[in-house]
């Protein structure tokens, strides 16, 4: 029975996860609309509640762990720094080629302010951009790979990689070229996190895919 014991336990923090998991993406999907908020705002607002602050909770109090299981923490050494470079570097050559290869750039959408000013661009990039990959960090990779699935093994960065596609496209109106910059990030971050157990190193990695998949649009365009 003792030997058991552990196994159950483990089972029953694995079943609770996923129980928020898809709890957490259900609601944020069905959540209506607020006509009276801009939909970037409400969007960042929904975003910091369902993809932060409920796993923070989560783990606090139910779980009673720290915060390092959500991955908050660094990575020993310099191995962070060239996990990151390791995945952003391929995935912008991805990037690259399906701009040369396919009719992206007359369908992704950037906001005409920044086209005409650089710093405009820099806190476009910075700021919003920055926030929205954290929000996505913290909740797809930090949540979902490196406290629930990480002991799958490496195809729990695909997992989360295709549940966080699956997420966008019931969240918007299908899939469009403006989510493969997201994809193809939770991809290159989820590596990082795999092999790091570190948020702030995939959100790097996730918000330097970003911000150059941005960089090429505009010097193609």
């Amino acid at each position: 029975m003792n030997f058991f014991l552990p196994l159950l336990s483990k089972w029953k923090r694995s079943f609770q996860i996923a129980i928020l998991v898809f709890g957490t993406l259900a609601v944020y999907v069905l959540f209506p609309a607020e006509s009276r908020l801009d939909v970037t705002v409400q969007s960042i607002l929904l975003s910091t509640v369902f993809f932060v602050v409920l796993p923070i909770l989560f783990v606090k109090l139910i779980l009673h762990e720290p915060l390092s299981v959500l991955g908050f923490q660094g990575s020993k050494h310099r191995f962070g720094i060239i996990a990151v470079l390791a995945v952003v570097i391929p995935i912008i050559l991805v990037w690259y080629v399906l701009l040369r290869t396919y009719p992206v750039s007359e369908s992704y959408y950037l906001p005409a302010i920044i086209h005409d000013s650089f710093p405009f661009f820099l806190l476009y990039e910075i700021i919003l951009i920055g926030a929205l990959a954290f929000l996505y960090e913290v909740f797809f990779r930090g949540f979902v790979l490196i406290l629930w699935l990480r002991k799958a093994g490496i195809w729990a960065v695909f997992f989360q990689s295709a549940l966080f596609a699956l997420f966008l496209i019931a969240s918007g109106v299908g899939f469009s070229w403006q989510d493969a910059p997201l994809i193809l990030a939770s991809l290159g971050s989820g590596f990082v996190a795999f092999y790091t157990r570190s948020v702030p190193y995939s959100w790097l990695s996730a918000w330097l895919i970003l911000f150059l998949s941005d960089v090429l649009i505009l010097i193609i365009r």
